[in-house]
């Protein structure tokens, strides 16, 4: 459970490479646009409120929704980034079943128990095994995409593709 909790808290699966980062803020309602394709927040709650109840079941591990979003937003990000290069892929892309495979391979099935909580999980494994197929070309993988965060989630760091900054943490507490 140790790497459930550090996947959950810390960065992402496997974040390789690099991320560009456009200076434009996304519409009110938007946690984030990933080349054009808009995330809204109501997907964010729908996967925090989803890991929440998973990781209530880890009296170690549990987080209220709220202080899921965050990671939650990154998880999406990097979910539609590996969404749109499987499409790109085509028939060379991971299959769900293997991208579930890898999550029970990594002990991180608890994460599939709630089907909020899954699409965010299979999301960034979906990206992580891209990014791990790819190898050394994974950089021009994830710095095909241009990202566009709401302020109010902090920043996009591009080199590590993770959140950073503060953002307002009282507005996501309204949410």
């Amino acid at each position: 459970m140790n790497s459930l909790k550090k996947l959950l808290v810390g960065a992402a699966l496997g974040a390789f490479g690099v991320a560009a980062l456009s200076g434009c803020s996304p519409a009110s309602g938007t946690a984030a646009v990933v080349n054009g394709v808009v995330i809204p927040d109501s997907r964010i709650a729908d996967y925090s409120e989803g890991c929440a109840v998973v990781l209530a079941s880890q009296p170690q591990l549990q987080m209220t929704a709220n202080e899921l979003r965050p990671q939650m937003v990154m998880w999406a990000v990097l979910g539609e980034m590996s969404s749109q290069q499987a499409e790109q892929m085509g028939a060379d892309a991971p299959t769900d079943a293997q991208v579930r495979d890898y999550m029970q391979q990594l002990g991180l099935g608890v994460l599939l128990t709630d089907e909020r909580c899954a699409q965010a999980a299979l999301g960034i494994a979906r990206s992580d095994l891209i990014a791990s197929g790819l190898g050394l070309q994974s950089a021009s993988y994830l710095g095909a995409y241009d990202v566009e965060l709401n302020p109010r989630y902090g920043n996009w760091d591009p080199a590590n593709l993770t959140l950073a900054g503060s953002g307002s943490l009282s507005e996501l507490a309204q949410s």
